[in-house]
């Protein structure tokens, strides 16, 4: 099988795995016979079949095959991700008045988002020949952009849907959470 077959292969099962609410972890590429699919699948723990940024990049992940198309929905996908999350805590913050309290949403925020990068390096290393020191030498697959990205925004879904199933549940006086996306996806053809 060609590295473009096996790159393409990887792409799509990651981001098969990443919209069914999976997330994957690929070998660290060191050479053309350590290249394989996702070895660990991680099972989500909150629903994730009723959330409008996954129905929207549905297609979009199952039809991206280039890395330029993968690293391009990976991108969107995030961007996504990162909007919906900034928002849902601006959602909470309207609910108090105290600027402790909204400092403490302050903090809880600053700190996730510090955790969510350290994940998307570790992720980026995964995929790294870690045989070489890091530095300029140092080479990574080409499917550690992508990777690193959908990393990202699988940690800060997890957690909007997190705060969703604790605040913003039916008879909650949050009221009921209104997603912020409504877009179509990566729309993939304004690429093409």
């Amino acid at each position: 099988m060609s590295n473009a077959k096996i790159v393409s292969f990887i792409g799509v099962t990651l981001f098969t795995l990443v919209v069914s609410g999976c997330a994957a972890t690929n070998a660290s590429v060191h050479s053309e016979e350590e290249t394989a699919p996702p070895r660990t699948v991680k099972a989500l723990q909150v629903k994730t079949d009723d959330n409008p940024i996954d129905q929207a990049f549905g297609e979009d992940f199952e039809t991206a095959s280039a890395t330029t198309e993968i690293n391009y929905v990976a991108n969107a996908y995030l961007e996504a991700w990162e909007a919906e999350w900034n928002h849902i805590l601006a959602e909470l913050k309207k609910h108090y008045e105290h600027p402790e309290d909204i400092n403490t949403l302050t903090k809880y925020k600053n700190s996730y988002e510090k955790f969510v990068e350290q994940a998307s390096d570790l992720e980026t290393i995964d995929w790294s020949d870690t045989s070489v020191a890091p530095g300029p030498d140092r080479t990574e697959g080409t499917g550690a952009r992508s990777a690193s990205l959908l990393e990202e925004a699988e940690l800060l879904k997890r957690q909007v849907l997190h705060l969703i199933d604790n605040y913003f549940y039916d008879s909650s006086e949050y009221g009921e959470y209104i997603y912020l996306y409504q877009g179509n996806g990566a729309e993939l053809d304004l690429l093409r």
